[in-house]
Parts: structure tokens; C-alpha cells; sequence
């Protein structure tokens, strides 16, 4: 028996189907990663139109059926409108899709990583001078690799940097939307890069699309 419900996440990537169709993917807080028919989104008087493209975060109304999900509306709380003006800065924000979709499951909840888009897209959208793209996309990276059971202690990642140490923990226990709080030396930020490129090797096949496009401009 169909049922709907609604789910809080972001599209993650979409897939034109027929002529006006979308499949859409999305990772929600509630139910991991949803991949969903939006039937006519693609059509120019369709309100699910903008709702269904990536970078949006939304709150999902699906339809449950026998093999797959049906998405029968969208209310967006958030287009990053900023970020997309930004056509560098949106390529970080499509790796962190790519790698968000990497680690997601099909109805295992996600809230952690939910969040942990939602601030790290907010970062990017807000260019402080601080938070340059590439120190969001370390953090991003090791938040991750702690959300997924991967990151050691500080003390055990083999940091030589005391101030790296300290950013390793605080990245670790901080919740995801209080995680741009702290800055670090130029050297101990290379130090983090270096050790969230290491964990990326090891734990992903590193075949990204946005992220060989950014290491192109580098």
C-alpha cells in the first residue's frame, strides 16, 4: 500500500527522464539516501522545478510505493542562491555531493551529514575571508571521515602540528553547524589537507568529477 512521507536533506544529483521527468537523489536526515521520480518537474510551469536541482535544501514530500519513491512536492528552505553566482565555489559545493553520495545508504539516517552539507554550503555562500574554499572543503572531508567512524583521535593521526592535533579533536566532536569556529596557520591547515587527502585515498576510490575539475584550477 503507497504512503506518503517527508523527509528534510538535499538534492545530491538528478537525472532527466523522458521528456519532462527527473529522477532525483537526495540525502535526508531521516531516511539516508532517497532516489525518487519527480514526475513533470521538468517542465517550465512545474513548482518542483527549481526544488529538484542540485545544491537545494528542502523539505520532501514523498510517496512511498511497492520498488521506489514518487516526489510529489518540495518546500525549499534554502537555494544557496550566492554559491551558485560562484562558479569555482560551486564546484567545491558539487564534491561535497559527490562525496556526501559516496558514504550515503538507502534508509540509514543521516542527520550528521545533513547538516554537516547544509553548514559547509552556508560556509562557501558566505565567503568569509577566513574560510577560503579549500580550508571548508578540509573540513568537509574530515568531518566526514568522523560522521563515517574513520578519523583517530588528534593524537593518533601521526600530526606533528600541536594546533593540527587540536584541530583534528574539535573537528571530530563539534557539531557540523558550529564546526567554522576556529581558524588555523597556513601550515597547520597544509598539514590538515594533506591528512584529509591521505584518508581519501584510502577510504574512497577518489574518482570525483567536481573534485579533478578543482584540483585543474589549483
Amino acid at each position: 500500500m503507497n504512503y506518503d512521507i517527508t523527509a528534510t536533506g538535499v538534492v545530491i544529483s538528478t537525472m532527466p527522464i523522458g521528456e519532462y521527468d527527473k529522477r532525483v537523489v537526495m540525502l535526508t536526515g531521516e531516511h539516508g539516501k532517497i532516489h525518487a521520480f519527480a514526475r513533470g518537474a521538468r517542465r517550465p510551469t512545474s513548482p518542483m522545478l527549481a526544488g529538484t536541482e542540485p545544491l537545494t535544501f528542502a523539505r520532501f514530500k514523498l510517496r512511498e510505493g511497492k520498488n521506489s519513491y514518487s516526489l510529489t512536492g518540495v518546500e525549499v528552505a534554502d537555494y544557496f542562491e550566492g554559491l551558485r553566482k560562484d562558479f569555482d565555489r560551486v564546484l567545491y559545493g558539487m564534491y561535497f555531493l559527490e562525496l556526501a553520495s559516496y558514504f550515503g545508504k538507502e534508509e540509514l539516517a543521516a542527520a550528521g551529514q545533513v547538516k554537516l552539507l547544509y553548514s559547509s554550503l552556508k560556509g562557501l555562500e558566505n565567503k568569509k575571508e577566513e574560510l577560503t574554499p579549500e580550508f571548508i572543503r578540509t573540513v568537509y572531508e574530515l568531518k566526514t571521515f568522523s560522521l563515517e567512524g574513520l578519523l583517530p583521535e588528534g593524537k593518533d593521526s601521526g600530526l606533528l602540528c600541536g594546533a593540527a592535533v587540536y584541530a583534528v579533536d574539535f573537528i571530530s566532536k563539534t557539531d557540523p553547524l558550529s564546526l567554522f569556529s576556529f581558524k588555523l596557520e597556513k601550515d597547520a591547515e597544509k598539514e590538515l589537507a594533506s591528512l584529509a587527502g591521505a584518508f581519501r585515498r584510502r577510504y574512497t576510490d577518489d574518482r570525483f568529477n567536481s573534485l579533478r575539475m578543482i584540483e585543474g584550477m589549483l
